[in-house]
């Protein structure tokens, strides 16, 4: 009787955490309103599997904001770069970006590979051609420790400093394993951090609702079609970036 009556009321636990996990999120600061913002990525499928919760919340009308992608590579390594090109597009379009405002580039310095850094120069030039007020993207760790993810800060980092003084440039932060698949419930722990942290540290925290990891989730299965293996299931049903972003200014 006591299983039966648990397993009830768990449909209803989740929920509460869920409410109380997307209660209280930072509310995004000026700097990421009535502004133009461009998200860097290194291949198609980033923006949808670790951004998700950050390109929802920033392309809500009432922030005001020019939302733009720009994604370093075609992801090319499996000859399918073409095709993946087209369903970046189709997966930025369901999470609220402009398809004309999505640009992925095919340089040879700049190739899917998960040995090769990329450098942070060429990076910084294709930077300079958007002149962007505001960048986002992977902080140190890049979430996987992928080197090209990681090479995006670099390469963030020089335009900031060479090219463009006065571009904010905010990091995606990259969490243990056992919090990366905590789903939402990461959200009670990022709560907890920005709490301990006051004033000390500029942290924004979006935390999507049901139809907003939906709209995620949409952008994965049905967007990034090419890209659905067995494995990307569990990241789809169990990773906080699917519904929990945190970003820290630099």
């Amino acid at each position: 009787m006591f299983t039966i009556i648990a397993l009830s009321l768990l449909p209803l636990l989740i929920s509460a955490l869920w409410l109380y996990a997307i209660s209280s999120p930072n509310s995004p600061p000026p700097s990421l309103q009535n502004t133009t913002i461009h998200l860097l990525i290194a291949h198609p499928d980033d923006e949808a599997m670790f951004f998700a919760p950050t390109l929802l919340a920033l392309t809500s009308p009432s922030l005001n904001n020019t939302l733009s992608v720009l994604c370093l590579s075609t992801g090319n390594a499996e000859n399918l770069g073409p095709i993946r090109e087209k369903e970046l597009i189709a997966s930025c379009e369901i999470l609220g970006v402009n398809g004309t405002r999505v640009h992925s580039f095919d340089h040879p310095e700049l190739q899917d590979c998960m040995t090769k850094t990329w450098p942070a120069a060429k990076i910084s030039e294709i930077l300079s051609r958007h002149s962007p007020y505001v960048i986002i993207t992977f902080d140190e760790s890049g979430v996987s420790s992928h080197p090209n993810h990681i090479s995006l800060l670099r390469g963030a980092e020089e335009y900031v400093s060479t090219r463009g003084p006065g571009t904010r440039l905010f990091t995606l932060t990259s969490v243990p394993i056992w919090r990366k698949y905590a789903f939402f419930l990461d959200a009670i722990a990022v709560r907890w951090l920005v709490g301990e942290e006051g004033k000390g540290m500029r942290r924004v925290v979006f935390v999507s609702s049901w139809a907003g990891y939906v709209k995620a989730r949409s952008a994965m299965v049905q967007a990034h079609v090419s890209q659905m293996r067995w494995f990307r299931w569990g990241w789809i049903g169990l990773s906080r970036y699917m519904v929990v972003n945190d970003l820290v200014e630099r």
